[in-house]
């Protein structure tokens, strides 16, 4: 799956090592669920039945495994896409050239969910294992994820607003150290346009990215990822949210045994974008060199 090997790995300044403290910011034990703890109680009983129906059984047998069958050398990430047998196609070259001694932003589009997720950070990791990944919070239960997360919560609450300021905080510095920073700018994952349209695309990207890079001065790399989620998610996604929610797991369930196929774009330096101040034309910008990438 690519030419490089865990144990060539670049050493990771000690600034840059993740800390393994942040506590989980869940208040119940749902660690592979996408029930948040600002959901009405309505919504998290329709979200857990549906994820317990449809593959979420099986998505936990596969993590409980994990310390038996694990070997030494191997990265949580590395273990995840070899438990859910996927075969990650993707060009070693554009991995090869990532910077690897500056701040660097990966952007990419989000066509699956935790899958693009999974993926990106066993790829990125190879080269920049310095990374951290914005992803929203519920993806930082799990134990070995919870150090690479910056979570990002979405709910129109206080608490989430107070959570997302730190974490943008977090991010800003963890770049301003030299380091690495995944995102989704999209926030959400692809969906078709309406339902006469077959083709998912990502929703507009958002600004807080743009931040990060001009604050960092951080060079960006665009990755794409080719394929959607199924019909049916599309379909259910213009008609119930939180159906929509619900069947993400069904849709990672789905996927297990599949190909991945992933390129990486060439390194964006910053001083090429630096000259867009305009931060939503930026995005579009990004956005439209991480698309160009299928072609």
């Amino acid at each position: 799956m690519g030419i490089f090997s865990p144990k060539k790995k670049n050493p990771v300044p000690e600034s840059l090592k993740p800390t393994g403290s942040r506590p989980a910011t869940t208040e119940f034990n749902d660690t592979f669920s996408y029930v948040s703890p600002g959901d009405p109680p309505s919504k998290r009983m329709v979200i857990r039945l549906i994820e317990r129906m449809t593959g979420q059984r099986h998505i936990i047998q596969l993590y409980q495994s994990r310390t038996a069958h694990r070997t030494p050398d191997e990265t949580f990430w590395d273990w995840a896409v070899r438990q859910l047998e996927l075969k990650v196609a993707f060009n070693p070259d554009g991995l090869a050239r990532l910077p690897r001694d500056r701040p660097l932003v990966v952007v990419a589009n989000h066509p699956f969910g935790v899958l693009d997720g999974l993926v990106i950070c066993h790829l990125i990791g190879r080269v920049r294992p310095d990374f951290r990944v914005l992803a929203i919070d519920a993806l930082s239960r799990a134990e070995e994820v919870r150090q690479y997360v910056l979570p990002i919560n979405f709910a129109e609450t206080k608490a989430a607003l107070v959570n997302n300021i730190k974490t943008r905080a977090e991010a800003r510095r963890h770049l301003l150290a030299g380091g690495c920073v995944i995102v989704f700018p999209a926030g959400e994952v692809s969906t078709t346009p309406s339902l006469w349209k077959t083709h998912a695309v990502d929703a507009q990207w958002k600004t807080l990215t743009a931040g990060l890079i001009l604050q960092s001065m951080a060079d960006v790399v665009p990755v794409y990822f080719a394929g959607q989620n199924s019909l049916l998610f599309q379909l259910v996604s213009h008609v119930s949210m939180t159906l929509r929610t619900a069947i993400l797991l069904r849709e990672l369930h789905g996927r297990i045994g599949s190909e991945v196929v992933v390129r990486v774009g060439e390194a964006i330096p910053h001083a090429r974008l630096a000259a867009i101040s305009n931060r939503v034309l930026l995005m579009k910008h990004l956005r439209d060199a991480t698309y160009a990438l299928a072609k």
